[in-house]
């Protein structure tokens, strides 16, 4: 795992979901490329000396935060924003350098107790096809021994899915239960598991719920994982929860780190 990308804003949040990336980054050899996660508000019509100021204003105040950061020997770079928007950022970096992981924490600012996801994680989670890895606010990066995977379609298309849990498997030699939830409108093709989800060598464990989440929420204790992960997928339980950006504690919330896959 070569780059991880850390999304931050002005919130109180920043400083420690960065530190959680540079202790992940260490265990890894990984460069942290970090972005403004607040919009600069720049528009067409301000002039160019204006655009300026705002730019190096925004890069001044992330370079303050990687100052404040014991990073040890991973390199921190300042990923800078020149106008076009943090996903379209994002996109562009991915392209020129290949980003292997997003670390976010799951509020942003302005949001209140009935949020899980904030709009910047939910953007990163929707809007770009990177892993991305939800940090609980404020706690310390520990190596996740206990993976649970939850899905409802057995299949796995892309060879690449699966790598950045493999990546965690690997370094960590951890361990990885799967747990395929059989929803009403699921077909028997769905729940055939194939070779790429066997050579997890997880324990699969089958239960019949509405949708994955309920059936984490009833094994997610006999699990006790250290780390939750699931997939997104183009008509997925977890895409159309995601689909406006903002998630609510009443349709999800997970109290550990969340993986989440992208697959086609």
């Amino acid at each position: 795992m070569k780059n991880i990308l850390v999304p931050v804003g002005t919130a109180a949040n920043a400083a420690p979901t960065l530190a959680y990336a540079i202790q992940m980054a260490q265990d890894f050899g990984s460069t942290i490329y970090v972005a403004d996660a607040e919009p600069q508000n720049v528009n067409p019509t301000h002039i160019g000396n204006i655009k300026s100021l705002m730019h190096q204003k925004s890069d001044d105040r992330i370079k303050g935060l990687i100052a404040t950061m014991n990073k040890g020997d991973v390199p921190v770079k300042l990923v800078q924003q020149r106008g076009t928007g943090l996903v379209e950022t994002v996109r562009t970096l991915h392209k020129s350098i290949g980003l292997d992981l997003i670390v976010v924490a799951p509020y942003s600012n302005k949001i209140n107790d009935t949020v899980f996801l904030g709009p910047v994680p939910g953007s990163m989670i929707k809007r770009t096809s990177i892993p991305v890895w939800v940090a609980p606010i404020s706690a310390a990066y520990t190596a996740p021994k206990q993976f649970l995977l939850a899905f409802k379609r057995a299949a796995v298309d892309n060879e690449k899915t699966l790598q950045p849990l493999r990546n965690f498997v690997v370094q960590y030699t951890a361990k990885v239960r799967a747990l395929l939830v059989k929803t009403p409108t699921g077909k028997a093709a769905d729940w055939e598991v194939g070779p790429k989800m066997k050579a997890l060598d997880a324990p699969l464990t089958t239960t019949t719920n509405a949708t994955v989440y309920q059936g984490v929420l009833e094994h997610f204790q006999a699990a006790a994982p250290d780390v939750l992960c699931v997939f997104k997928r183009k008509r997925g339980f977890f895409e159309k929860l995601w689909e406006p950006d903002v998630v609510l504690k009443k349709d999800f919330y997970c109290s550990v780190p969340l993986l989440i896959l992208k697959s086609d």
